[in-house]
């Protein structure tokens, strides 16, 4: 840190007695430089609230905070690792979306048109991915460039005129609707599934020209052509990945379903639900226990960490809170019951040690006192929505109103703040404001609102024209969406939406028609199990209504019981969404590889009961990690293996920044 941000810091927090303590050569600077600053802002935190800031009327404290953040950054530039070359059209700037998922928050995205992009400008990177094709001349020459003199690019669905930088000869023409199968035997393909994984977006066809091909296209889900889904090349000292898909495209149509069926009644099922977008061979329901767009997701991971591993390695968040492997939430729609039916139910999962989130339809049954005493005991208190006189063909305006409405009456009668919801049959509005065919336009009514997470999307298919359209029901019942993760909505265009989907995996009414308690229980246990045990990592929701409760109860609570006994916490879906909107916002920063020495800060201005954990990865360049220091200080870690890859887990406590230091030496044989 230079001289001059020091002395800013200084007539900030004059009255601080740490700068009076530290005033050698250097004291003070190392403090900045991260190796206490845990000391320093707790103690920042105590001034304040002694009274003792002076600015405490200008300033918050998360905002001095993210001042001292910035400040720090002259440690490296603020310059993160990834670059992202993307916009909305195509679902470039979706790639965002999906590296945070994976837990690289350390990107920055700027548009494709923008006139910085130089290769000057771009040699600052590690990795550059570009997210789309329509990408003006000369700014290709700085790729070229760039890759040439050593860079690492990654392409989604380049442009034909870009072929030579990947090494593969355009032959025209495309498949569709086809399928991927991944070399599991390369370093990118390590670790995950060997099986066919479906596409729902055109693939180009090439031939190999020099490059390795890490994943083959399939016409159908066994027949393997010679045209490659994603290649590795070396380009002058360089090196460079491409995907002949949209994979951006590919993961939103996966797990919201077929953009072309917005609006439409397809499975036969009264009301037009989210699920409807899953027909008429949409999914491939015998891929449903495989995570399908998770596991492409892994794909890009793997391939950034590959070309990461040329410059230095990266960190990245894990998934799930703390070092959990897994994480059960549990909704309960109220429909037209009252609060003397839910007692029972609520306190039978009180008493199991789990918690329950409430969407509640009838307001004038249940009383503010009684949702003050569930709320005090960590329960959620949220609205459910009825526009089911309109079921068929529900309406934006009319939806956009009830939802407001209900939010209203939400905050009115009980103070409480909506931020997740189900609607009352799941009814899913499919046309924007214009009137127009919109798969996500449910989503952007919920996101105007405010609302955090849906959880609309729920594997329910009984009595469907299309039988089990969205996957039998049992043990080897998946996540239809192909994906176990909770994410952002994006539009049929592309824009992301402010709004989390979390799927409704273990649907009660699935079961209960059947009267089969023992099938109820076992979805339950086999996603759980492949979370667990085979790295089908899976948030799952489990829907209990009270009026089915004389059916659930039992099930419900040998579930709790069964995810207790793996170390599996049950809670609300507000505090899930506040975990994922923490872990959404966390940030690296300074990263530094100097002397077989990886140091970064991590930041977030959220609190949660959680924890986050940072993975690092655990071998890099023949090396090994020796130790990992926390804040300065020596720290415990554990090694876990992820997609085939080996990370040291080490936990971070929100709401902070930390320095974290890991230093690796090279393997003895």
């Amino acid at each position: 840190m230079s001289k001059l941000a020091i002395d800013n810091i200084k007539n900030l927090l004059p009255w601080s007695p740490l700068f009076a303590k530290q005033r050698g050569d250097g004291g003070e600077f190392m403090m900045l430089q991260g190796i206490n600053i845990m000391t320093f802002t707790k103690h920042v935190r105590t001034e304040m609230n002694q009274g003792k800031c002076i600015f405490r009327k200008i300033f918050l404290l998360q905002g001095l905070l993210m001042l001292l953040t910035a400040m720090s950054c002259s440690r490296q530039s603020s310059v993160a690792p990834i670059l992202v070359l993307a916009s909305e059209n195509g679902f470039g700037t979706y790639t965002g979306e999906i590296l945070r998922a994976e837990g690289f928050n350390e990107y920055d995205i700027i548009s494709v048109t923008d006139n910085k992009i130089t290769e000057s400008y771009l040699s600052h990177y590690d990795v550059i991915l570009l997210a789309q094709p329509d990408i003006d001349t000369d700014k290709t020459e700085s790729l070229k460039n760039y890759v040439l003199k050593g860079g690492n690019l990654i392409a989604i669905r380049p442009d034909t005129s870009l072929s030579g930088l990947f090494g593969i000869v355009p032959l025209g023409g495309k498949i569709s609707e086809g399928y991927i199968g991944i070399d599991t035997e390369s370093a990118e393909g390590r670790g995950l599934a060997s099986e066919s994984l479906q596409l729902h977006t055109d693939a180009d066809k090439y031939l190999l020209d020099g490059a390795i091909a890490i994943a083959y296209l399939l016409s159908d889900s066994t027949v393997v052509s010679k045209y490659p889904a994603l290649v590795s090349f070396e380009y002058g000292r360089g090196h460079s990945y491409a995907f002949t898909f949209n994979l951006n495209e590919n993961i939103v149509y996966t797990r919201q379903g077929n953009p072309s069926f917005a609006g439409l009644e397809k499975d036969g099922i009264n009301g037009l639900r989210a699920m409807d977008l899953f027909t008429d061979g949409w999914l491939d329901p015998s891929k449903n226990t495989l995570n399908q767009a998770d596991l492409q997701m892994n794909l890009l991971t793997h391939c950034i960490e590959n070309m990461a591993g040329y410059r230095k390695p990266l960190p990245r968040l894990w998934y799930f809170p703390d070092t959990l492997k897994s994480l059960v939430t549990l909704t309960n729609d109220g429909e037209y019951r009252s609060e003397a039916d839910f007692e029972t139910q609520f306190s039978d999962i009180d008493s199991a040690g789990a918690s329950m989130t409430l969407y509640v339809m009838e307001t004038n049954k249940v009383s503010r006192d009684w949702t003050d005493k569930w709320t005090s005991e960590g329960f959620e208190i949220s609205g459910h929505p009825d526009d089911t006189r309109e079921a068929g063909k529900p309406v934006w305006s009319n939806m956009d109103s009830l939802l407001g409405m209900k939010k209203k009456e939400i905050s009115d009668l009980y103070g409480i703040k909506m931020k997740t919801i189900v609607n009352h049959w799941f009814v899913w509005c499919g046309t924007d404001s214009a009137g127009k065919p919109e798969f996500s336009a449910q989503a952007a009514i919920e996101a105007k609102h405010g609302l955090g997470m849906d959880i609309n999307y729920a594997h329910y298919d009984n009595g469907s024209n299309q039988g089990h359209f969205l996957g039998e029901p049992g043990y080897n019942q998946g996540n239809f969406t192909g994906s176990g993760l909770v994410m952002k909505f994006a539009t049929g265009k592309g824009k992301i939406l402010d709004i989390f989907q979390h799927l409704n995996n273990v649907y009660d009414q699935q079961y209960n028609e059947n009267h089969d308690p023992e099938g109820f229980f076992n979805c339950f246990k086999g996603l759980l199990d492949r979370s667990l045990n085979g790295e089908a990592y899976s948030f799952i929701s489990i829907k209990s209504h009270n009026d089915e409760y004389y059916f659930s109860k039992e099930p419900l609570l040998k579930r709790i019981d069964y995810a207790h006994s793996k170390g599996i916490p049950v809670w609300t879906a507000e505090k899930l969404y506040d975990f994922v909107r923490l872990r959404d916002e966390a940030k690296f920063s300074d990263i530094l590889w100097k002397n077989n020495r990886l140091s970064f800060l991590i930041s977030s201005s959220k609190d949660h009961s959680s924890d986050l954990s940072v993975m690092i990865p655990y071998s890099y360049n023949n090396m090994t990690i020796k130790e990992i220091s926390f804040d300065g200080q020596k720290s415990n870690y554990s090694v876990r293996k992820v997609k085939g890859y080996q990370y040291a887990f080490i936990l971070v406590q929100p709401d902070s920044i930390h320095s974290i230091t890991a230093q690796y030496s090279i393997i003895k044989h």
